[in-house]
């Protein structure tokens, strides 16, 4: 292992060594303060191979940068695009069935024309999306330390960002027009539906993040 970790690092681990630190603590110390994770690793290695006078054994590196933002930007792509069809797919259904006399529905008897380029998507991209979820899931069971991936993790937080400013955007029109006075039976079911595709996706992304503290220790 090269010899370029800092001194001041260095120092620092050999001094809370010798007062009884585990590896673990001193991960977790560091990391709070602003030290990069393999930069620590390293230090340690550093270390040991000093005490032991053995280099470091090369592993299998199971980190893959490029392939890793593929699979999860093909993912959160077509997570959107199935999520926009299918909301779009369930706004058309509730025109159908609550009609509004104030509004001339032109859907009637052409609903099915009218959702076709909409069911098209849901019928390709959601398989897609389960299918590249899969192989995701995979890969993490058999290299757990995917699941702290920088690539993961910078896609997964705008994937909450995205579905977050969609709640709120969604709350917030919401109680405008309900303090107009202009709140619909339809336009409240369309809110409803809106927030929970949105929701569903935040929370299931949320969870997947705390996963990976999980995975980590499991890995370690």
């Amino acid at each position: 292992m090269a010899p370029n970790t800092s001194v001041e690092l260095q120092k620092f681990i050999s001094a809370a060594k010798e007062h009884g630190a585990s590896d673990e603590s001193l991960l977790g110390i560091l990391e709070n303060a602003g030290w990069p994770k393999a930069e620590v690793i390293g230090a340690l290695g550093q270390r040991y191979e000093a005490l032991t006078g053995i280099a470091l054994p090369r592993g299998r590196k199971t980190a893959t940068p490029a392939k890793d933002a593929f699979l999860y930007l093909l993912s959160f792509s077509t997570l959107a695009t199935w999520t926009i069809a299918l909301g779009s797919i369930c706004f058309s259904l509730i025109d159908d069935w609550i009609p509004d006399p104030l509004y001339r529905n032109y859907y009637g008897t052409n609903l099915a024309y009218q959702l076709s380029a909409e069911l098209a998507a849901l019928i390709v991209t959601f398989p897609l999306y389960l299918f590249v979820m899969r192989v995701i899931l995979s890969e993490t069971r058999t290299a757990p330390e995917k699941l702290d991936s920088s690539v993961r993790k910078w896609l997964t937080y705008i994937a909450l960002l995205i579905a977050a400013g969609v709640m709120i955007g969604d709350v917030v029109t919401f109680l405008t027009y309900f303090l107009r006075g202009d709140l619909t039976s339809r336009f409240a079911a369309k809110v409803a539906l809106a927030l929970l595709i949105s929701a569903g996706v935040f929370w299931y992304y949320l969870g997947s993040l705390r996963d990976t503290r999980t995975g980590a220790q499991h890995a370690g």
